[in-house]
């Protein structure tokens, strides 16, 4: 890039940004004409991205609160609930079952934790799907994840009692959940300069909570309604979120932005200008992922071991959560949804609130992007760690501070976004989908462990086997304390950078290498 682009990508950088305080350049000029929506297209993708991934979640989450009003008590759990004082269907499930309510399913523990798996079986796939998303269309990706999450999420409630088709949906909201993660990460790499990636990846996976707050409150509501039957109106709310995006990704969304027919010419330049050393815009070139650099590169596998620390405990919340505070502080159905998704946005705050630390610090510090991450990464994953363990020191006489630490566990859990996730971005650029596809592989090989080893160690629901599965989490959040302050790194590696900038380097090294050479003959 010679001197006049660089002139002229700073001017366009502070005409189009993302957000005032993400160009990290000169103050804007006057906005963009009224007739816009949005002050750029980029805000328009990273919103539309933010509920497509809201809606996956609502449907990937909902099971977690509506197994506490779907599952039927078998006959020991009401003999002893009778001889304790009577039996009544609130005894187990803390909401009154009425008349129009649907029927309530038969799952075994051992059934329930195969179905929870059986979501992290689908997402195995993603080492498949991740390649696919460097190589294939983006936008068609993410409208057919959605698509498959709708039919899987409607299959629950249409075949209600049968263990095997709820195990086949599940995995195909997995399978689904598989195809958007790396095409998201791959389309942001050509939407995004690597400025403005943090903060994209912020609203866009935000989205996540995003759709466990809607979900969780208004689950417990539907658990005591009569809509739909309760607990089926959940689902079905649920893939009608996932409709109403695919209706507006289907129009509003595109690929890259050169195929966005109502973006301006002077935002496209500018992120053309921007990505231009990243070789993005070529992705779906005939050209091989280079798997051995991957898998010989420390960088990746650091950032690998982050992202599934990182997961494996948000897992245990999202998918056990209410179960936690129905079976340890024992909380109603309606007071559950609540409290169960103040965690949720305690993550979602940290998520936007780090990001912006993010980008602050690269523009008022000396400090280096890596440096930056590593230390963003550091505190989130000590932070999440250290108030795991301590909610395993209170009781049910102090629910309220147990509800409390688990909020401050995910806060401190959302300094992940623009640490080792923000990191599977930078690593490699062209790459993104197949680095994202390596790390959520593993991800998806330790959920399927998560649930299971959760429901094979509550079998009582006993405070003392919640402990247990806490212990475990806070093993797993405190491992990047060591792994990825050592030998993470967000900057872009060079097998992953074009065949010019290549190219560039080694004419450099061997440049140098000539000169010191003459140098050492001229010494001699």
């Amino acid at each position: 890039m010679d001197h006049s682009d660089k002139e002229q990508l700073l001017r366009m950088s502070s005409v189009h940004p993302i957000s005032d305080s993400l160009s990290g350049l000169a103050p804007p000029l006057p906005r963009p004409p009224p007739h816009r929506w949005f002050p750029s297209y980029r805000s328009l993708t990273a919103i539309l991205l933010c509920i497509c991934f809201a809606a996956i979640h609502m449907m990937n989450c909902n099971l977690s609160m509506s197994v506490v009003c779907m599952i039927n008590t078998t006959e020991t759990d009401r003999e002893r609930a009778t001889n304790d004082g009577g039996f009544s269907p609130a005894n187990e499930t803390g909401f009154i079952r009425l008349e129009d309510h649907a029927d309530l399913v038969d799952w075994t523990p051992e059934e329930e934790g195969i179905i929870f798996s059986a979501f992290n079986l689908g997402l195995l796939f993603m080492l498949i799907t991740g390649v696919l998303a460097d190589k294939l269309n983006a936008k068609w990706m993410i409208l057919g994840s959605v698509a498959i999450a709708v039919v899987a999420t409607m299959m629950i409630p249409i075949m209600t009692n049968s263990f095997y088709w709820a195990v086949l949906a599940r995995f195909l909201i997995g399978l689904s959940d598989a195809m958007l993660q790396p095409a998201v990460n791959s389309l942001l790499t050509r939407w995004f300069p690597v400025s403005e990636r943090s903060y994209a990846l912020s609203i866009a996976t935000g989205g996540r909570q995003l759709g466990t707050l809607l979900i969780t409150p208004i689950a417990g509501a539907l658990c005591q309604s009569t809509i739909f039957g309760g607990w089926p109106a959940i689902f079905v709310l649920s893939a009608l979120a996932g409709v109403v995006f695919i209706a507006m990704y289907l129009f509003l969304g595109a690929d890259k932005p050169s195929k966005l027919s109502c973006i301006s010419e002077g935002e496209l330049k500018f992120i053309t200008l921007a990505n231009a050393a990243e070789d993005c815009g070529k992705k779906r070139n005939e050209r091989k992922v280079p798997w051995k650099r991957i898998l010989l590169s420390g960088s990746v596998w650091s950032a690998v071991i982050a992202v599934v620390c990182h997961e494996f405990p948000l897992m245990t919340m999202i998918m056990f959560l209410p179960s936690y505070l129905h079976d340890v502080h024992h909380y109603t159905a309606t007071t559950n949804g609540l409290l169960s998704s103040l965690p949720t946005l305690a993550l979602w705050i940290a998520k936007i609130l780090s990001s912006y630390c993010d980008t602050w610090l690269k523009k008022h510090t000396r400090w280096s992007a890596s440096n930056i991450c590593k230390l963003l990464n550091g505190i989130g994953s000590l932070g999440l760690g250290v108030f795991l363990y301590a909610t395993t020191l209170l009781d049910a006489s102090h629910a309220w501070l147990a509800v409390l630490f688990l909020c401050l566990s995910m806060f401190f859990a959302g300094l992940h976004t623009p640490g080792c996730q923000a990191a599977l971005v930078a690593i490699a650029p062209a790459y993104s989908g197949a680095v994202t596809g390596l790390a959520f592989f593993f991800v998806a090989s330790s959920g399927i462990v998560n649930p299971i080893l959760t429901k094979w160690i509550v079998q009582n629901q006993s405070a003392e086997e919640w402990n247990l599965v806490f212990y475990i989490s806070t093993a797993f959040a405190l491992l990047p304390c060591i792994t990825f302050s050592v030998w993470g790194t967000a900057d872009c590696q060079w097998w992953a950078k074009s065949e010019q900038q290549q190219q560039y380097y080694k004419d450099i090294k061997s440049s140098r290498k000539t000169s010191k050479e003459s140098l050492d003959s001229e010494t001699a």
